[in-house]
């Protein structure tokens, strides 16, 4: 992790002062780990025990038909070639492995998540649009009809003439010196039950747990870290993390507490699996989703509520205060 110098005044800055300041620094890095495409490909290569995220899409014959939203996802050439990088030789092997054509889409199929393109794509029930960095932009379809369009706080009519409109739109406010890319992933599904890891430092510090609806309710606690040393190397072998409510300290503007029982098990997965992606950076918010009773990953973020949504108040306070010069202070 680089650490990187502070300003003189850096003791007395509010939280969301020092993410402004973060917010100029690592971008060649964080731009990756933020990129919600791109992640995918880190998720493959960390293969962490028991962590699900939602799969690329990479056929839906709706959009075919709207010859100028192709621009916007050109769904087969855009992600097999930069996913799927298979080279002849790979190809070669694949055919010798099998005895009819259909043998081999079926196992490229099975391997890298390849349909043929003139008749074949992944029929899927839910999926959803998204902006590899933008914040709240989505375009989610259920049985190939649209069923919400929505760029941050702003939302369009569910109809396909708005695609495009929706495009132009979130290009028009895209700031980013990385491409713009839209992509296609499966949908998890709504109300899901959302875990929020802020770190510092690559140490879990604050949780804050909701249920992703329009409902205003949200629990936040802070985190207990109890580590368990080697005795020799003074290696940590070992990570629990307990948790402290903090009751009426809340990040979105005007939540209420609810009544929740924080399941001790899912707590601990999503504060290891958060130090696994935050240990390179100063500052990073890992969120995760539980669905099924499995751990999703969602997405890492440098700028909650694009630095404009949230309320820090006391929180903000505690993060201030494990947020020093360096790690060691």
């Amino acid at each position: 992790m680089k650490v990187w110098s502070k300003p003189d005044e850096w003791d007395s800055l509010p939280f969301n002062d020092r993410l402004k300041w973060y917010a100029n620094k690592d971008n060649k890095v964080k731009n990756v780990f933020a990129d919600k495409y791109q992640i995918k490909f880190i998720l493959d290569e960390m293969n962490l025990e028991g962590l699900k995220y939602a799969k690329l899409v990479t056929h839906v014959k709706p959009l075919d038909d709207i010859s100028d939203f192709k621009l916007l996802v050109p769904v087969d050439q855009l992600l097999k070639k930069d996913t799927y990088r298979i080279s002849d030789k790979k190809i070669k092997k694949l055919f010798s492995e099998v005895s009819t054509t259909e043998e081999f889409w079926e196992l490229v199929a099975k391997k890298y998540d390849i349909y043929q393109e003139h008749d074949g794509y992944k029929q899927v029930r839910y999926y959803v649009i998204k902006l590899n960095l933008g914040w709240n932009t989505m375009v989610f379809l259920k049985n190939d009809q649209i069923i919400k369009m929505i760029h941050g706080t702003r939302e369009f009519e569910p109809k396909k003439e708005n695609l495009t409109k929706w495009r132009d739109y979130t290009l028009s406010k895209y700031k980013k010196n990385v491409p713009a890319k839209f992509f296609i992933e499966e949908f998890i599904g709504f109300n899901l039950k959302v875990y929020e890891v802020y770190c510092i430092y690559g140490k879990p510090i604050i949780l804050s747990i909701y249920y992703e609806t329009g409902a205003r309710y949200e629990n936040n606690y802070l985190i207990i870290d109890e580590r368990v040393v080697h005795p020799e190397d003074s290696k940590i072998v070992n990570r629990v993390f307990d948790l402290e409510f903090l009751k009426d300290q809340h990040l979105v503007y005007k939540t209420r507490n609810f009544g929740l029982t924080p399941d001790k098990k899912v707590c601990q997965k999503v504060c290891d699996y958060a130090v696994e992606f935050a240990k390179n950076f100063e500052f990073m918010r890992a969120d995760f989703y539980l669905h099924k009773g499995q751990v999703y990953f969602s997405e890492c973020t440098f700028k909650p509520g694009a630095l404009k949504y949230v309320t820090w108040k006391d929180i903000g306070k505690i993060l201030c205060k494990y947020w020093t010069r360096t790690p060691n202070q």
